[in-house]
């Protein structure tokens, strides 16, 4: 890290060059905006594979020294869709600036803009940062960085031969790259091109491993049959019932109701029934813009990123609030025209609470019609929870004592009477897992003598939980 840290320095100290020459900035206004920039593209690099993982954001909280997780990204950045307006598809404000600052220093002349190429170098070390903390280098994710990189740098070329620099907030692409139906698609490849298509055995045995959900896996395992057997007869010439393939999931907040629709595109995939197999997460701020026109754009992009693949709406009841004014009706109009063209290319799946979504539902004809497979996720038993805390220990390399269990489940337990209805499930005990290893970094920092092994820092003790 250090490394980029240098480079963060050098783009602070070209900031504090440039940052006074325009509109007033001054140094600090201008770096924070340069940093804003590249912690969104960092954002949006993360999201193009399917969803940000905790690997991805915990690498964005050490280059840039922060502390954010994925609910302040998406509130400050939006749900990570990748449109034609995102910032990996044109050029951030802070390099504009930077190059109309160098520009003006050079008295207009043609030059070299070193400074904004190295601020460019910048973003571009910072978007292969993401890219690589995985562990693998994804084709989707390269191929937008390249072409990021691609349309700045012809941004700055044109900068360098104009006599007069204006400002331009129009969204630079790269027609030969993204006009093309090809990559339109392409919004994820939670696996890649190369990749072997997953095994539906082992998919399901992955989800069959999964603590609870008996009801749950029951649906999985019934509906990815039906299409098996679908399949087989239609390959022997017999007919083939055509099925609805869209699903309603009903269930509390932390019930896995996510992790089900991301395994159930993988199956779809296996068993050839989607292409990619890929998983789009939105809710309504991904869908409905403020103005008349614009929302239908907007669903039209997030339903094309997600093509061959899940589109999953969350909490989807807030498109049919029924307030004046409101564009959700006009999303879900969209929606459901789309679902209808690309029948044989998208599957639909839309969650929330079990009230909530009876009312949503209800509350369209097209969406009866449309949603009649109801999958219930029932909350986590305080058992099912402990599991689960247990779960993230061992992954995570954390050693807890078997006397520690009674104290444990007291605590989750606790938890769920305390947060009543906002009980988060898994999440609330995600949670508590992560107040549990802070706990226990507070105890021991500082106290690690010389030469210890692994034990004491990897030991949760009474006085942490």
């Amino acid at each position: 890290m250090e490394k980029v840290y240098s480079v963060l320095e050098k783009c602070r100290n070209i900031c504090s060059m440039y940052g006074g020459n325009i509109n007033n900035n001054d140094s600090d206004e201008l770096y924070n905006m340069f940093r804003s920039d590249a912690v969104n593209m960092a954002y949006f690099l993360g999201c193009s594979d399917g969803r940000i993982t905790s690997a991805e954001i915990m690498t964005i909280n050490t280059v840039f020294r922060i502390l954010v997780d994925e609910d302040m990204l998406k509130n400050s950045y939006g749900t990570g869709i990748i449109g034609e307006d995102s910032i990996i598809r044109r050029v951030p404000m802070s390099l504009q600036i930077i190059a109309k600052g160098e520009k003006d220093a050079n008295m207009g002349n043609k030059c070299y803009l070193v400074s904004t190429r190295e601020v460019l170098d910048a973003f571009i070390l910072v978007g292969n940062i993401i890219i690589n903390c995985d562990g693998k280098r994804l084709k989707y994710p390269i191929m937008l960085l390249e072409n990021f990189s691609q349309i700045c740098s012809d941004y700055i070329s044109q900068i360098e031969d104009d006599d007069e620099l204006l400002y331009d907030d129009r969204i630079y692409s790269s027609a030969e790259t993204f006009q093309s139906e090809e990559v339109v698609h392409m919004s994820d490849a939670s696996v890649e091109d190369t990749e072997p298509i997953p095994d539906i055995n082992d998919i399901l045995a992955e989800i069959d491993s999964l603590t609870g959900l008996a009801c749950v896996k029951k649906e999985v395992h019934d509906m990815i049959n039906l299409e098996m057997v679908q399949r087989y007869r239609q390959e022997r010439g017999l007919k083939s019932t055509d099925i609805s393939r869209h699903m309603v999931f009903i269930g509390n907040p932390g019930t896995g109701k996510t992790t089900i629709a991301r395994k159930m595109a993988l199956a779809y995939k296996s068993i050839g029934i989607l292409k990619k197999g890929h998983l789009i997460e939105t809710d309504r701020s991904g869908l409905v813009a403020g103005y008349m026109g614009q929302t239908a754009q907007k669903v039209t992009e997030v339903v094309k990123s997600a093509l061959d693949g899940v589109l999953f709406i969350d909490e989807a009841y807030t498109l049919a609030n029924g307030r004046e004014g409101d564009f959700g009706q006009e999303a879900i109009d969209t929606l459901l025209k789309l679902m209808e063209d690309n029948r044989d290319r998208l599957v639909v799946i839309v969650a929330g609470y079990p009230e909530q979504m009876k009312r949503f539902i209800e509350s369209n004809p097209g969406l009866k019609s449309r949603f009649n497979k109801y999958v219930h996720f029932e909350d986590y038993t305080d058992e099912e929870l402990m599991s689960i805390f247990m779960n993230y220990c061992r992954a995570q390399d954390y050693l807890v004592a078997g006397e520690l269990y009674p104290y444990i489940l007291k605590r989750i337990s606790g938890l769920r009477q305390k947060e009543g209805e906002n009980f988060g499930n898994a999440r609330s005990v995600r949670n508590y897992f992560e107040q549990v290893i802070s706990k226990q970094a507070n105890r021991i920092v500082g106290q690690m003598p010389v030469g210890s092994g692994n034990h004491a820092i990897m030991e949760i003790t009474g006085s942490d939980i």
